[in-house]
């Protein structure tokens, strides 16, 4: 018998640990009425169109794009169910051109009728689609938004993500005035913080201060070690939801913004710009870190402008479709400690 290396042992514990915290037959209840809904609106043509989760064939949870009721047993629900499946609603090759907004006029860029489409997400994946009704990306009138509580997701080791084990309750079990349907009984599970709570004391944001806590040669040091793996490859910005433009500033030719090249300097540029780009709007999904071929700490950059957002303006994005991010809107009663 070969002994297993301790290595081994924990990689075979851990997932147990993580599929304890499931009801199989609740899980089975749930995903056969995910499977039941689905299968519902596309027979009574309530919609064109289900993104949802599938298994691929190497076992692998992938999205999934359903277009008739008979395919709905293909969909699954598990905590492998990573992706952030709002991506795709501002993507014409996937729901229509008719059904995502012109970035000229606000109306629809194709002709006929526009694509209905439902959608499963999780708290954290609800979050960004508030952010692209905000800024009017979506028709939400065309979207069925099916919702489930969620007891986190993990990795390919069945470890819970890092953004999982600070989600707050009011997030990883889904809003009902956000959802057109949510599955599942709303589920408790240790860890995570409140949307709320003492200024600058929130524990949640304890990585960023340990980033703080370096002096500014050693933050440059670090992030410049970081920013040397990066590829270039796009893969944060293509999987991120609220990356839509039409045509990305690193993109462009003429003028050229920052160098395609993949150096220090002009990753630096790039992630900087796009984190910048984010700010007001980033709701941590956690999906730039997570695509990211060569390990770059994504989202403590994106939690970092979170943070100071928050403290500067008490905004989260994400929560209300109808309020704009502070950095896009004027207030009287706006900070202006930096003019000081």
């Amino acid at each position: 018998m070969v002994k297993a290396s301790p290595q081994q042992k924990v990689k075979t514990t851990i997932p147990q640990t993580v599929a304890d915290r499931q009801n199989a037959d609740a899980l089975n209840k749930t995903i056969a009425a995910l499977q039941k809904v689905i299968a519902d609106l596309l027979a009574k043509k309530a919609v064109d169109l289900a993104i949802g989760y599938g298994r691929a064939s190497g076992g692998d949870i992938v999205p999934l794009f359903v277009r008739r009721p008979e395919e709905a047993p293909q969909i699954v629900w598990t905590q492998r169910c990573t992706y952030n499946l709002v991506r795709y609603l501002t993507d014409p090759e996937v729901v229509g051109k008719s059904s995502v907004r012109s970035r000229e006029d606000g109306r629809g860029s194709g002709t006929g009728k526009p694509a209905a489409v439902a959608v499963v997400v999780k708290g954290c994946d609800l979050k960004s689609l508030v952010v692209l009704q905000s800024e009017k990306q979506v028709q939400r009138e065309k979207l069925t938004v099916i919702a489930l509580p969620c007891q986190g997701v993990t990795d390919e080791a069945g470890r819970l993500l890092a953004k999982c084990e600070i989600c707050p309750p009011d997030v990883y079990n889904p809003s009902r005035e956000l959802c057109d349907v949510v599955i599942g009984e709303p589920v408790q599970r240790p860890g995570g913080g409140t949307l709320s709570g003492p200024e600058n004391q929130s524990p949640e944001y304890s990585d960023v201060d340990k980033l703080d806590a370096l002096s500014l040669g050693e933050r440059r040091a670090l992030w410049d070690r970081y920013f040397a793996r990066c590829l270039r490859c796009y893969a944060c910005r293509n999987i991120c939801p609220l990356c839509y433009c039409k045509e990305c500033v690193f993109d462009q030719h003429d003028p050229r913004w920052v160098s395609p090249a993949a150096a220090v300097a002009s990753n630096r540029s790039f992630h900087l710009i796009r984190a910048y780009h984010l700010a007001g709007r980033c709701v941590d999904c956690g999906e730039c870190e997570r695509a990211c071929p060569v390990g770059i700490p994504l989202r403590q950059i994106n939690r970092k402008i979170i943070k100071v957002v928050e403290e500067s303006f008490h905004f989260r994005a994400g929560l209300d479709p109808q309020a704009k991010s502070p950095l896009v809107a004027y207030a009287n009663k706006d900070p202006q400690e930096f003019i000081e």
